[in-house]
């Protein structure tokens, strides 16, 4: 029934998209914006997009290296299959696949992928705020070197996290003397136990943001005309949106409403706003089937590899 639900809003939510496109614009001259586009500046946009599903990967392999076997392969598989599911289902039920997957490839429990999974998004959470806000001092006349400190607080701000988890966990195996303190122990293995793990996790989460942010505000300015830093904040604000409890299929509709809630500010019209944002997700959709098909395919028959 819950499927069910979810479902249905989503289908609602895309229908009203497709609806309201055809009739505010018409399909074929939305469409249109896209002969602004070099062609081969898009295929290097396409490009920057692989190199983000490898980043991806490597986030993963790294944060499962032990659990994963060193399967870089393996893990690619499934990166790649659990974004696509990430991307195509409503309400983030594909989020359900990773742990499953990670279940039947490395026989890795849920009780384990599960909690890791959560902190990654946390993570993926974070780096997308952290961004969105060193963008943003552009708009504050301070000095060089005062924006360096500030982005340099802000980016190692988690490790303080690393710090909680420590004394919580220290705290969970000083009191075994319960139930829920032992599944809580166990949970807790999932997390980075150690600075520099934690910190690699936090540099694959940056790096592979920045790629994919500086993608979509490019595409951005192209179909919008506005400065690149304006458009950099409907692209986080779009990447954002997939945090809301109430998701689209594909997403559509969310999407769309967090670009244009980042442009919005910025005095762009609000019609061209919502066309660059249709545009912006049919790229992001695109990309999602040609790499994912590229990938599953250069990765099919993986599991039979020692």
């Amino acid at each position: 029934m819950l499927k069910s639900w979810k479902f249905w809003l989503g289908f609602l939510l895309l229908s009203g998209l497709v609806w309201l496109v055809g009739e505010e614009y018409g399909w074929v001259s939305l469409l249109s914006a896209w002969q602004r586009v070099p062609p081969e500046a898009l295929a290097v946009a396409v490009a920057l997009m692989l190199v983000s599903y490898l980043l991806r990967a490597v986030r993963f392999f790294d944060f499962f290296m032990l659990r994963s076997q060193r399967h870089f392969v393996r893990l690619l598989r499934i990166t790649v299959l659990h974004n696509f599911f990430n991307n195509m289902m409503p309400m983030r039920s594909g989020e359900a696949s990773f742990p499953m997957l990670m279940k039947d490839y490395f026989a890795v429990p849920y009780r384990h992928s599960g909690p890791a999974l959560l902190w990654l998004r946390l993570l993926d959470l974070y780096a997308l705020l952290a961004l969105a806000f060193i963008s943003l001092q552009s708009l504050v006349p301070w000095p060089l070197a005062v924006k360096v400190v500030i982005s340099a607080l802000v980016i190692i701000a988690p490790l303080s996290a690393l710090l909680v988890q420590e004394k919580v966990r220290r705290w969970l195996l000083s009191h075994q003397d319960g139930s829920w303190q032992s599944k809580a122990s166990e949970l807790m293995t999932a997390l980075p136990d150690s600075p520099m793990r934690f910190v690699r996790a936090l540099f694959w989460t940056l790096v592979n943001w920045l790629v994919k942010i500086v993608v979509y505000a490019w595409l951005l300015q192209v179909f919008t005309g506005l400065d690149f830093y304006q458009c950099w904040s409907g692209a986080t604000t779009g990447e954002l949106s997939s945090v809301l409890p109430i998701h689209g299929i594909a997403g559509a509709g969310t999407y769309e409403a967090g670009v244009v809630a980042g442009l919005l500010p910025w005095q762009v019209d609000a019609s061209t706003a919502l066309a660059a944002a249709v545009n912006l997700h049919l790229f992001v959709l695109g990309t999602t089937l040609l790499l994912t098909g590229l990938l599953v395919l250069l990765t099919h028959g993986v599991r039979n590899r020692s």
